[in-house]
């Protein structure tokens, strides 16, 4: 069974993205599978983790809007069994754009369930 860790904070610049990268980085040293899932809209921790931030990225905005599956959005970083889901600016919209979408706030859990 997995476990899930979150990293949340309304003040910005207290280093939760930093303690994400890190302690993503040593749980997957440590032989565990980890998926860092970027829902900030800086998409810090999806640099941080080595992905470049292109127009072409499929990132976790397109998985909310039911453009692509999972599998198809997940990437490998340079550390072994470290994944991410990533983040760009485009997510910063998605909050205004969701407000008419029924069950809203369990988008995440089904996309994290799949």
């Amino acid at each position: 069974m997995g476990k899930i860790v979150a990293f949340a904070n309304q003040k910005g610049g207290v280093g939760k993205t930093t303690t994400c990268i890190n302690l993503a980085a040593y749980v997957a040293a440590m032989g565990k599978k980890v998926l860092v899932v970027d829902l900030d809209p800086q998409g810090n921790a999806t640099s941080g983790l080595g992905i470049n931030k292109g127009k072409d990225l499929k990132t976790i905005y397109d998985l909310i809007f039911g453009e692509y599956k999972i599998d198809e959005v997940i990437l490998p970083t340079l550390v072994q069994d470290l994944d991410i889901l990533p983040s760009t600016v485009d997510l910063a919209g998605a909050e205004l754009e969701m407000i008419q979408m029924p069950q809203r706030e369990k988008v995440m859990k089904g996309i994290l369930d799949s």
